[in-house]
């Protein structure tokens, strides 16, 4: 594909762009033939006290952000749960162990839905901490308890996209992101497609139905990878050409409370304490436990809300979504994740921002989500200041999503933003800094297109880059 930035000769050999001329350079790409079915919406402003608007294209308009709604999660957490919130996954009972090592009525898996939290450091420094104490038996097995409550998956989510690791259930008893990852290899002609986990030991239990057969070096790839919902089964159809690439993918897990409990007891074998009953989530006849016996903080949230938006972790925007509606002050409606909604709202309205952002979930991934370029930029300059914020944005080819885009361009390390992407939506936001310039604030989005999403993503860069060129003139 020819680059759509060597299109428009001005993006690509001019030295400087005029503030002035920038409306104009940026309705040229808009007009582009391709993008005429499509909206586009381009909102830019300097970063000043008082800013000037230098580019408003249906700013003030809805459009569907796609992960840009991880830009409302991340700012408004730390400012409302602070840079130094961490989750906790505790060990707890109503009593410590007797001088046999038996801790009676059961113990507790108290969760509050760490997207962090894993088998290989968490769960064994769990049960270790609680080995330390002197169990070496638990009578009474083992139950759940949390403070979350409420959705667990956003009901405007699609179909076929709750099989994918992207959007895995965001539970209170997380681990392990609530998927496992597999890979597809060819073998050689005619014979079966190579199928593995990443993570056999945390496999146990699924069923794979491998279909898929490897075809000649010229076949017409068609492998496909589907897991029937709400079931542990990973079915593998089509042809993978013999010699190339492996398929790299991931499966969310149907029931990541089970699963939490699953990998809990056995690691709790393998550190040699037993359980004297099945492992049980029905804690309706019990009383909540008092007594702390093991305890696992995550990352600050200064650090999460770096994997949040640079890699654009959808568990981890969906977690930070209801540990915000966990926090709000007034009587919580008996979900988090609209508790979480409102207070997104109750912060927009603190900053003034016109009432244009609507959204139904954490990640992005809803097409119920609303907001305007205009009411993103007004976000993005009410944080700022904040560099906690500032360095969980991806940088123009350096890393996260952008680590490939921009390369060899007047842009690389000049962007921080957060990048999004569904079929036909496709949406970059964040901040500019031109050498001759001083710091712009975007948000660049198109929505209804049918074009492929490196295609329209080479549009959004040829207006970013634009930014980039900015100089008083």
């Amino acid at each position: 594909m020819i680059s759509l930035i060597a299109a428009f000769p001005a993006h690509a050999n001019s030295d400087h762009v005029c503030p002035a001329q920038l409306q104009k350079e940026v309705e040229k790409v808009s007009q582009s033939p391709k993008l005429l079915p499509s909206r586009v919406g381009v909102f830019v402003q300097t970063n000043d006290a008082n800013p000037q608007v230098l580019a408003n294209l249906d700013g003030d308009r809805y459009f569907i952000p796609s992960s840009n709604a991880k830009l409302f999660i991340t700012a408004i957490a730390l400012k409302t749960l602070g840079a130094d919130y961490r989750f906790s996954t505790r060990l707890m009972s109503h009593n410590l162990p007797n001088t046999k090592g038996e801790l009676e009525n059961g113990l507790w898996l108290v969760g509050s839905g760490d997207p962090s939290f894993r088998s290989a450091n968490g769960l064994k420094s769990l049960v270790t901490q609680l080995k330390n104490k002197g169990v070496k038996r638990i009578n009474g097995g083992i139950w759940t308890l949390t403070s979350r409550k409420g959705a667990e998956v956003a009901n405007s989510w699609e179909w076929s996209d709750l099989q994918e690791y992207y959007a895995a259930i965001a539970s209170p008893f997380t681990i392990n992101e609530n998927a496992i990852n597999w890979t597809v290899s060819p073998d050689t002609k005619g014979k079966p497609a190579i199928f593995t986990w990443d993570t056999p030991e945390l496999a146990k239990g699924w069923r794979v139905e491998n279909q898929a057969i490897t075809g000649t070096t010229d076949s017409k790839y068609s492998l496909k990878v589907v897991r029937p919902y709400g079931q542990k089964v990973l079915i593998i159809s089509g042809v993978i050409p013999e010699k190339s690439e492996p398929e790299l993918g991931g499966v969310a897990i149907p029931d990541p409370e089970a699963n939490f409990l699953d990998l809990l007891r056995q690691e709790l074998a393998t550190q040699g304490i037993t359980v004297s009953q099945n492992i049980s989530s029905n804690t309706s006849k019990r009383f909540p436990p008092t007594q702390n016996l093991a305890i696992a903080y995550s990352l600050p949230l200064s650090q999460l809300i770096i994997t949040t938006n640079k890699d654009s972790n959808n568990l981890y925007a969906e977690l930070l979504l209801r540990a915000l509606g966990d926090r709000l002050d007034e009587n919580n409606p008996e979900d988090n994740l609209l508790g979480g909604i409102i207070t997104i709202n109750k912060y927009l309205q603190s900053i003034n921002t016109p009432p244009y952002t609507f959204l139904a979930d954490g990640s992005g991934l809803s097409r119920r989500n609303l907001t305007t370029p205009r009411a993103i930029v007004q976000l993005l300059q009410s944080v700022a200041s904040d560099q906690n914020f500032r360095k969980s944005l991806a940088v123009s080819n350096v890393d996260g999503t952008l680590t490939n885009r921009f390369k060899n361009t007047s842009a690389q390390g000049l962007i921080q933003a957060k990048t999004g992407t569904l079929t036909g939506e496709i949406a970059l936001s964040g901040y500019a800094n031109p050498q001759n310039h001083r710091e712009v604030i975007f948000s660049i989005i198109i929505n209804n297109s049918n074009l492929p999403s490196r295609e329209l993503q080479q549009y959004i860069d040829a207006i970013a880059l634009l930014l980039t060129r900015l100089e008083p003139c």
